[in-house]
């Protein structure tokens, strides 16, 4: 197969495999994004064009039906390369990720055979060169952004596609598997949507994370950049048992204790919650762990301020702001939810109401106008040291930002030593 995996063409082997695959799914999502002169190999070019006229003339899109329409264009793929372009993508629901760097690809393509015109250009005046690059710079930036825009039909047929799967189950939105949280969000979590959980320390927000975590149906991937993954796992098998993850930490426990963690190790490993084991993460190495779980149903990110920036030197707001806009590309891109928590400015401590708001978000501004949702976790017994040992503390979650619903509030009862969030009836 002609084809280079970790060079520009791989991006076109991968597209062209995931058309392939499912083409139903993946033409809709690449409409507009790349088109047929992006690609540099003549095979994949023709897998797109056959399979997109196919789909225009309502007729099934299958890799043979592609390889008959291909064959009317003048062009024979094989049995072989079609298995193969098949095989060698990695996951289907990244098609949009291809399409965008099958684009980029191109772009790049045509720069550099710009510069090569201008740099042979032996005839021309400084001037004429001059306006010949304008000119043509401006062809390549203006033929990139048009690729975003959507005319009226497709967007309609987008959004048709949307609810008929949702009609036919396909949700829109994963669950927290907190019912009034879910009432409040709209559903759930949307998918492809950013949701961002700011606190002070203290209030349980890593704790909430864990048991969003373990209550989404399907795999998880949940990114600590504060806790090692034995960390994490105690906690959960805290919240399971009712054994304070400290002491499950400290290795204090029974027999009777060594039961209950046998039945919880048990039940955690039919759940599917992926845990990082590096912790000097971009957003970009975020995704790539992402790519490699399968039928990935949400992300959650411990925490946004510890997540490493792509470009370094910035100020910290310039950093918060890039990898703000990142995490919503990510969720975005992978079609899921990404949960990130976030801590608050010392603000908070200086007012008597010390109950979060918006502008406590730490750093940046762009914090809120990225995120779809953002809620703050508030426990008044911090504050007023009203504890009794083995009683739950009340936990506020307050929805102060939300695209797909409405605001509110909803309240935990919370047993911080062994991890445990129920919600309030």
């Amino acid at each position: 197969m002609e084809t280079e995996g970790d060079g520009m063409t791989g991006n076109e082997s991968y597209l062209a495999g995931a058309i392939l695959i499912d083409a139903a799914s993946v033409l809709p999502v690449i409409q507009g994004l790349v088109k047929p002169d992006d690609f540099q190999i003549e095979a994949y070019r023709t897998v797109f064009t056959a399979a997109a006229s196919l789909a225009a003339d309502g007729e099934p899109v299958d890799p043979v039906s592609i390889q008959a329409r291909a064959r009317k264009q003048g062009v024979d793929l094989s049995n072989q390369l079609l298995t193969e372009l098949m095989e060698v993508v990695p996951t289907c629901t990244n098609a949009a990720d291809y399409a965008h760097r099958v684009a980029e690809d191109a772009r790049v393509r045509q720069i550099k055979e710009l510069a090569t015109r201008i740099q042979e250009d032996s005839v021309s005046s400084p001037d004429e060169l001059l306006a010949t690059l304008q000119r043509e710079a401006e062809d390549i930036r203006g033929s990139s952004y048009r690729r975003g825009l959507l005319s009226p039909a497709d967007t309609l047929h987008r959004f048709n596609d949307l609810v008929v799967e949702a009609g036919e189950g396909r949700d829109n939105f994963v669950p927290s598997g907190f019912p009034r949280l879910d009432k409040i969000l709209g559903g759930g979590f949307i998918r492809s949507g950013l949701y961002i959980i700011g606190a002070r320390p203290a209030m349980g927000k890593s704790t909430f994370a864990v048991n969003l975590a373990d209550n989404i149906d399907g795999n998880v991937m949940f990114v600590s950049l504060e806790m090692s993954p034995e960390q994490i796992t105690a906690k959960r098998v805290a919240r399971l048992t009712g054994i304070p993850a400290a002491k499950l930490l400290r290795g204090a426990v029974t027999d009777d204790d060594w039961q209950k963690i046998a039945i919880a190790n048990s039940a955690l490993s039919e759940q599917g919650v992926f845990i990082n084991s590096r912790y000097d993460l971009t957003v970009q190495q975020i995704q790539l762990l992402a790519q490699s779980v399968p039928e990935l149903r949400a992300v959650v990110v411990d925490y946004l301020g510890l997540i490493t920036p792509t470009t370094r030197g910035g100020s910290t707001y310039e950093n918060i702001s890039q990898i703000s806009r990142e995490l919503k590309r990510l969720a975005i891109s992978l079609n899921i939810p990404v949960i990130c928590l976030s801590q608050l400015s010392r603000a908070v401590e200086g007012r008597q109401n010390k109950r979060p708001m918006l502008s406590d978000l730490r750093d940046s501004g762009a914090i809120e106008q990225d995120a779809d949702a953002v809620m703050f976790l508030y426990r008044d017994d911090y504050y007023t040291r009203d504890t009794t040992e083995g009683f739950p503390s009340l936990v506020e979650l307050s929805v102060e930002k939300n695209r797909h619903g409405q605001t509110g509030k909803t309240e935990f009862n919370c047993w911080l030593s062994s991890s445990l969030f129920r919600e309030v009836s």
